[in-house]
């Protein structure tokens, strides 16, 4: 999917506990976007546009479970 024109930004957060609730992607699951954003900010302290199908508060499984912040 393509960024979405939303003018939202995308953090990833490091993440021990995944909330009950919380939807759980899988990096082999999202497309090349979601995936080049996700790659480009697990452990860095920055922000990217939003991406087609990523929310604030889902997580991602990578190297490690890194929480969606998206504001």
């Amino acid at each position: 999917m393509p960024l979405r024109d939303t003018g939202r930004r995308l953090r990833l957060r490091r993440t021990g506990r995944v909330p009950a609730d919380a939807r759980v992607r899988h990096y082999d699951e999202l497309d090349d976007d979601e995936q080049d954003v996700v790659r480009e900010l697990a452990g860095d302290p920055r922000t990217a546009p939003e991406t087609g199908d990523l929310d604030d508060g889902d997580v991602v499984k990578f190297t490690d479970y890194y929480r969606i912040r998206a504001r």
